[in-house]
């Protein structure tokens, strides 16, 4: 209500269930994955979302995730173009499949990281990544493909239970 108040356009307005942006994640131009733990995002909310862009003509997949997780976000998170880090011990196959079919090279982030939010991070484009310090092995993974990674001490900040990419709106990462 605050954005109508001030004239900021607002596309439209989940009135279906709930949603958190945690569940949205772009995965590509025309292309998105909401997630969908029942607790945080409830599939009518999702549902809804989906349409959205069903209707604009993007390609939607909902990932119906167990609540443990919180949001898609903690789970899976593209890096740069063809490029997403995901942790296969929690991601269910078909998301992973469905992953690899348009391309995308799968970076998995541990388990153990995971629960750390270490695949909780922020992609900015142009080979650069702002990762938790938690996240060693995704950190030396992108090192060694050339990126730039700023890595920041989240420990006091992932005691509340949130993450890089929890502290962010989607971003439009520019290629290269």
């Amino acid at each position: 209500r605050t954005y109508e108040k001030l004239g900021i356009p607002i596309y439209d307005m989940v009135t279906a269930g709930t949603f958190e942006g945690g569940d949205f994640n772009v995965i590509e131009d025309g292309v998105v994955l909401i997630g969908c733990g029942g607790a945080r995002t409830q599939e009518e909310g999702a549902r809804q979302v989906q349409a959205w862009f069903d209707k604009e003509g993007w390609e939607t997949r909902i990932a119906f995730i167990d609540e443990y997780y919180v949001h898609i976000d903690l789970m899976v998170v593209p890096i740069a173009e063809k490029l997403t880090a995901v942790c296969l011990a929690c991601t269910e196959p078909g998301i992973v499949d469905w992953l690899k079919g348009k391309g995308h090279e799968i970076i998995d982030v541990p388990f153990q990281d995971t629960m750390a939010l270490g695949c909780n991070f922020m992609s900015l484009g142009k080979d650069r990544v702002i990762a938790p310090t938690s996240s060693q092995m995704l950190i030396g993974q992108l090192k060694a493909r050339g990126f730039e990674v700023a890595a920041v001490d989240m420990s006091e900040i992932s005691k509340t239970g949130g993450g890089i990419h929890c502290m962010a709106q989607a971003l439009k990462r520019v290629p290269g």
